[in-house]
C-alpha cells in the first residue's frame, strides 16, 4: 500500500516505467500533503476544529492514492487479455469498459475531496496565523495539483468510455475539477497579496 511506504520507495517505483502508481495516486498524495499544511496552519490559528477537519481529509487521500493504484492495475490488465479470437474481442472489451468506469471513481472521489479541502482553506484563511500564510499557500498549491491531476486522468478515462451515462458523468466531473482550479488560483492569488501585505 502506498500510505505504508517510503518517500524514496514510491518515488522509485514512480520512475520505473511500470504502469502504477501514476498521476492519479500522485494526485492523491499531493491533496494528503496540501491537507496536512492547512491542518499545520489551522493549528497554529487556533483553529483545532479545522486542523481535524483536515487531517481527517489526509487520511482519505492517502486511502485514494491506494484506490486509484488498484484501479489503473485494473485497467491494465484488461488491456492485456487476449484478442485471437471473436470471443476474446468481446470479453476484453467488455472488461476494458468496466475498468475504466471503474477506475473513473478515484480521480473523481479526488474533485470532491478537492473541494472539501478549499472550503477548509477558505476558513483559515478568514483568521489566519500571518506567520504560517505560506503554509496555506503551499498547501493549496498541493490541492491544485491534485485538481489537474484528476482532471487529467478523467480525460484519459473518458475518451474510451462507451457508455452514455458514464461519459456525462466524467464530463461532469471534469466540468467541477476546471471549477475548483480556478477556485484554487483565487485562494492562491489572496494568500500571496496577504503574505506581500
Amino acid at each position: 500500500m502506498i500510505r505504508d511506504e517510503s518517500i524514496e520507495g514510491y518515488v522509485n517505483r514512480l520512475a520505473s516505467g511500470e504502469p502504477t502508481p501514476g498521476g492519479g495516486a500522485t494526485g492523491a498524495l499531493l491533496l494528503a500533503q496540501g491537507v496536512g499544511l492547512l491542518a499545520m496552519a489551522a493549528r497554529f490559528s487556533d483553529h483545532e476544529e479545522l486542523a481535524e477537519r483536515a487531517a481527517t481529509l489526509a487520511s482519505r487521500a492517502l486511502a485514494l492514492s491506494d484506490d486509484d493504484e488498484q484501479a489503473f492495475a485494473r485497467v491494465s490488465e484488461a488491456f492485456g487479455l487476449p484478442k485471437d479470437t471473436d470471443g476474446d474481442r468481446q470479453e476484453r472489451s467488455r472488461r476494458i469498459q468496466e475498468a475504466i468506469r471503474a477506475a473513473a471513481v478515484p480521480p473523481r472521489d479526488l474533485v470532491e475531496a478537492s473541494g472539501a479541502a478549499l472550503r477548509i482553506a477558505e476558513d483559515i484563511l478568514a483568521d489566519c496565523n500571518a506567520n504560517v500564510l505560506s503554509d496555506v499557500g503551499a498547501g493549496l498549491g498541493c490541492v491544485r495539483g491534485t485538481l489537474v491531476a484528476a482532471a487529467a486522468t478523467l480525460e484519459t478515462d473518458l475518451a474510451p468510455l462507451q457508455d452514455e451515462d458514464a461519459r456525462t458523468q466524467v464530463s461532469a466531473d471534469i466540468l467541477e475539477a476546471d471549477r475548483l482550479i480556478g477556485q484554487a488560483d483565487d485562494l492562491i492569488d489572496r494568500t500571496r497579496q496577504r503574505i506581500r501585505g
